[in-house]
């Protein structure tokens, strides 16, 4: 019997699906032991392939459950000790019963792995579906995603690799970024030499991820997943090191503090971990961004050591692609670490991405994508391309679209296109490309200019009332809660949830009165901002809100219409900071502008005058589409 190769992604899908059904029903695994147990045999079938032509892998008529699974066993073990296959299950044994070895191969003995090419759809569908069931088994574990193929191939395109560079992933997860930089080589290859057979193609890119591609990955499981990936993709995976890239210099492996001496990679892409605190002292001594400016060793998230560390091996000029949470571009007790990528490297891009990019993968952190060239002498005068992209080829649920900004991003980066280009000079602070480009500069400008009306601040039109109050204290008294939810930004309504202070899941409450203006500075594009009316004097409002409590000469309809404009709200969503859902910091509301005319109270009456006939209009509608309802029931009811 001769095996074929998978025709298509989705035929491979179906048999990885089945085989995953057969390892549950026998033993019950969860998903990442199932991936475990699959990912063994899938290397036990790959390396048959490669060293008999499949043919130790092949069920035998009237072979039995027992035999069979006794010579994948077998081979099993001798894998691990055959060079090219070692290293990657070293100490493993397989953990599944004879009857599940035999079903699992009985799916999978009439297809070559080896035959399923790069020649099915333009893309190694083995290495394509490896990649989809790991990122199914690991999303969002520990704070790690694996970056979505899309993401990863307009990185290492944007950046352009060649086949000289040295590559390194510091946290390579399931190789991803390795193995996008061997696809795109092999592209150069058969573009400059068409007359080089697969056989010799692929035997030079072997000796391409042999020579340049490194990674570095700390979590054990995910490295043997970058090797075993590597593996599927026919590279070489000498160069994956179980190790934390943050101490390189601890490992007793010679060759890998070789290979990654500081100051001599060529490139470094890399998606840093988001999640947890480094604390080690001994870490952080090593880290200018690891002590505070004391002097003193502190804590500090991972990835900015990462931003460092990535810099820190990069030769002088070498260039780094950089996921990034949108925190580091913007946070302001994140300055520190700003200064430090401009003082190190030139920037040459930042891209930012949809709020839901990361959401397929299993996070809700908002991202953008940092590309710097470390240099030894940073010049004071250059630009840095920004842009914000839309489309990425993938829509917030991860199915795939061909609506796809990326392509036209890299031409327009090439070539330099003025409307994305800023001058570092004009970046003093944030880093985030949404910031600094041209449709929100315009918006901006609105308030920071106005050709006919005194421009103020909000801070010198009233104060931002903070009488806080612990509900706690009060346990059995009940209370007027405000949150977010309450506010309904189509009615201008507030509806208070009513409950006893010991039930309260805050201990720090905001004191509102009437007419105070309630400013909801979490996601400001939905216009959660209303005036307190009389009925709910002394509520509570949870410190999401800011409280702004007018001086006496101000009309608070009028200053709260323009901060529900379309233009202020677009301006409070551009000064907003933060990972996840994006707040605009009260520091920065303070100290935004709104137009106020002489005549401004007049026109709150005007406003008021509107509004009242909206509501009117409102209850109207409500009654007519009442009698529509009960007309067409009486009907239906055979009343008329």
């Amino acid at each position: 019997m001769t095996a074929v190769r998978f025709a298509s992604e989705y035929e491979l899908q179906k048999v990885v699906q089945r085989c995953h059904n057969i390892l549950w029903e026998r033993h019950g695994f969860d998903p990442a032991q199932a991936f475990d147990e699959f990912s063994k045999l899938l290397f036990v079938k790959l390396y048959d392939e490669v060293t008999m032509a499949g043919a130790r892998t092949l069920i035998r008529h009237h072979e039995s459950p027992k035999y069979f699974a006794s010579r994948v066993r077998w081979l099993f073990d001798e894998a691990n000790t055959t060079p090219g296959f070692d290293h990657i299950f070293s100490d493993e044994i397989l953990n599944v019963d004879d009857i599940a070895i035999y079903e699992v191969f009985r799916q999978l003995q009439n297809y070559s792995l080896l035959e399923t090419t790069s020649q099915v759809q333009g893309a190694d569908v083995k290495g394509t579906v490896y990649e989809n069931i790991i990122g199914n088994t690991f999303r969002g574990e520990l704070g790690q995603f694996f970056t979505h193929r899309s993401i990863v191939e307009f990185m290492v395109r944007f950046i352009g690799v060649h086949e000289h560079q040295i590559v390194y992933d510091p946290s390579c997860g399931s190789g991803g970024f390795l193995i996008m930089c061997a696809r795109i080589i092999r592209e150069q290859i058969q573009q400059k030499q068409p007359e080089l057979s697969q056989r010799d193609i692929d035997q030079r890119l072997r000796e391409y991820s042999q020579r340049c591609l490194i990674g570095t990955e700390i979590n054990e499981r995910t490295a043997r997943v970058a090797k075993l990936n590597l593996l599927m993709h026919g590279l070489d995976y000498s160069n994956i090191f179980t190790v934390n890239a943050l101490k390189i210099d601890e490992s007793r492996d010679e060759r890998l503090r070789t290979v990654l001496r500081d100051g001599t990679l060529d490139v470094v892409f890399a998606n840093p971990p988001f999640a947890g605190y480094e604390k080690d002292p001994e870490v952080l001594s090593k880290f200018e961004l690891g002590q505070n400016g004391y002097g003193n060793v502190s804590s500090i998230t991972r990835e900015v050591l990462f931003i460092e560390r990535i810099i820190q091996v990069l030769r002088n000029g070498g260039i780094a692609g950089i996921v990034i949470p949108q925190g580091i571009l913007t946070n302001r007790n994140l300055a520190r670490v700003r200064d430090y990528i401009k003082r190190h490297a030139q920037i040459l891009a930042v891209i930012e991405l949809p709020d839901w990019a990361f959401i397929p993968s299993g996070t809700s952190v908002r991202g953008s994508l940092l590309f710097i060239r470390k240099l030894e002498q940073v010049p004071d005068n250059y630009v840095v391309f920004m842009k914000r992209v839309e489309n990425i080829g993938f829509t917030s649920t991860g199915r795939p679209t061909d609506e796809n900004d990326f392509p036209r991003t890299i031409e327009e980066f090439q070539q330099q296109d003025a409307r994305y280009l800023v001058p570092v000079a004009e970046i003093e602070d944030r880093f985030d490309a949404k910031f600094y480009i041209p449709e929100h500069r315009s918006i901006i400008a609105l308030f920071q200019s106005n050709p006919k009306h005194k421009l103020v601040k909000l801070s010198d039109i009233g104060t931002f009332y903070t009488e806080k109050v612990n509900p706690h204290l009060k346990p059995n008294e009940y209370i007027d809660l405000i949150e977010t939810s309450c506010v309904n930004p189509e009615t201008l309504t507030i509806t208070p949830k009513r409950i006893l202070g010991r039930d309260s899941n805050y201990t720090s409450l905001r004191r509102t009165r009437v007419g105070d203006i309630l400013i909801s500075r979490r996601r400001a594009y939905r216009g959660a901002i209303v005036v307190v009316p009389p009925e709910l004097d002394g509520a509570l409002a949870i410190p999401e809100f800011s409280v702004l409590r007018l001086r006496s000469e101000y009309d608070p309809d009028y200053i709260a219409e323009i901060l529900r404009s379309p233009q202020f709200l677009q301006l409070m969503t551009i000064y907003s900071t933060g990972e996840m859902s994006g707040r605009i910091a009260e520091k920065d509301l303070r100290r935004l502008q709104i137009p106020l005319p002489q005549n401004h109270r007049h026109l709150g009456t005007i406003l008021r005058e509107h509004r009242q006939r909206i509501a009117e209009l409102k209850r109207q509608i409500a009654a007519h589409e009442q009698e529509i309802a009960q007309l067409c029931s009486s009907v239906i009811e055979g009343i008329v």
